[in-house]
């Protein structure tokens, strides 16, 4: 018995038009590129090409591709050599190659001398090569002045990590820092064994994440107990060798330290000094940090931290891309302040 094998239909324009929920003209309009077609319309129509095979698939992917805006996105982070603004590029980059609303042109670059005025100067250098600009950096008078004159050139800048006052005009996004502070708090209440005295680690109050981080700390401690002994803060100004000494010098005259809340960089330093009290057989307060790197990692794996509070940076990453898009491509469009959730780890989850 013969069995009658016929070849598969090679799918059609008007399959791609059915599967698509468009009309047949539509599709013929993507594919001939005869007049303009909504990006969403022609998305939805490179998709139905692709699931049913169709021939011409790659024709309609390029059309797709071409209808895309081209924007060009700075990012100007902190200091170069630290871990977790490394981790924020790539993480910019990768949002960057994976977004699919424009094709983005990523120029990201570092502020190691942290300076006011020569970040403002930075920040106007790039006005000629961006159409948006992200950036973290102190609130200060110039830098906001830097942010204004950007934003009546047309550049939309948003504010990540630390936000801007108002009068800057820039977007925001990063975590709730008053949430962050208290977190810290929180940690530090629970696992201390008793109250006691508290400190708290910054790089600089300029910083409004770590104003608001530190502020919110210490209203958590003076709620839970009259019993805790606040500190006056301690400054690690993003310098790991000045943060090194500045914690030896704390530990030395406070051995009976309950609580640290390092709350801005140097990191490398803190963890320096309190890897060297904990050999010396001394008791170690109970430490929480900002972001999880392989430095901090290794600070959990040794107790010598006990909680990690992180900024999620492929979150941040992602939605600093598409607000800056969204400012560049929409008329008018006030910027946003959009807050993403505290990513928490221990020893236990790490």
């Amino acid at each position: 018995m013969s069995k009658d094998i016929r070849p598969k239909r090679r799918p059609t324009m008007e399959d791609v038009a059915r599967e698509a929920g468009v009309s047949l003209s539509t599709v013929d309009r993507v594919l001939n590129m005869r007049a303009d077609v909504r990006l969403d319309t022609a998305q939805r129509i490179a998709a139905a090409a692709a699931r049913l095979g169709f021939h011409a698939k790659g024709v309609i992917a390029q059309r797709v591709l071409n209808d895309k805006p081209t924007v060009r996105l700075g990012f100007l982070l902190q200091k170069s050599g630290v871990a977790f603004y490394q981790g924020l590029a790539q993480a910019l980059s990768n949002a960057a190659a994976a977004f699919s609303g424009a094709r983005i042109r990523v120029m990201i670059g570092y502020l190691d001398d942290l300076a006011p005025a020569i970040v403002a100067r930075r920040l106007l250098a790039l006005r000629e090569q961006v159409d948006g600009l992200g950036v973290v950096a102190v609130d200060h008078p110039i830098v906001r002045e830097a942010i204004a004159q950007l934003r009546d050139a047309g550049i939309p800048v948003v504010a990540l990590i630390s936000e801007m006052s108002n009068a800057a005009g820039a977007g925001y996004v990063g975590v709730d820092n008053r949430r962050m502070g208290r977190t810290a708090g929180w940690f530090i209440t629970r696992l201390a064994s008793r109250p006691g005295a508290a400190a708290v680690m910054v790089s600089s109050q300029r910083f409004q994440c770590q104003e608001l981080c530190e502020f919110s700390f210490r209203s958590y401690l003076t709620e839970h107990s009259s019993d805790w002994e606040l500190l006056a803060s301690r400054l690690t100004l993003e310098d790991d060798e000045f943060a090194y000494g500045n914690t030896l010098d704390l530990l030395a005259s406070e051995p009976d330290l309950a609580g640290l809340y390092v709350a801005g960089g140097g990191i490398a330093g803190v963890l320096r000094a309190l890897q060297e009290h904990q050999a010396q057989k001394a008791r170690l307060p109970v430490v929480v940090c900002h972001d999880l790197t392989p430095l901090t990692r290794d600070g959990l794996n040794a107790a010598l931290v006990h909680a990690v509070l992180s900024h999620p940076v492929a979150i941040v990453a992602h939605h600093a891309l598409a607000e800056l898009v969204e400012a560049i491509t929409t008329t008018d469009r006030p910027m946003t302040r959009l807050l993403m959730p505290i990513q928490i780890d221990v020893p236990e989850s790490v």
